[in-house]
């Protein structure tokens, strides 16, 4: 099992959702933890370009500050 844990200090950039979804993609990895996203919500669609494909689940903890916001993000095929 493949867990990744990044302090993305922000994920408005195409830059860092690129290099995120590669990494995903490259490492086959099961769980991914986020924090400090700095993203008020994250819909489906967002999710799905994140992780690569629609075959995953995940929770957020909302921002309440400009340095906060958590997303976890899991394989519906681990867990």
């Amino acid at each position: 099992m493949k867990i990744i844990s990044l302090n993305i200090r922000g994920l408005g950039g195409t830059l860092k959702r690129n290099y995120l979804r590669d990494l995903i993609s490259k490492e086959h990895v099961d769980m991914v933890c986020l924090q400090q996203t700095k993203c008020y919500c994250f819909r489906r669609e967002k999710v799905f370009l994140l992780w690569g494909c629609n075959e995953v689940n995940w929770v957020e903890n909302k921002v309440l500050n400009s340095a906060s916001g958590v997303l976890t993000m899991w394989s519906n095929k681990s867990f």
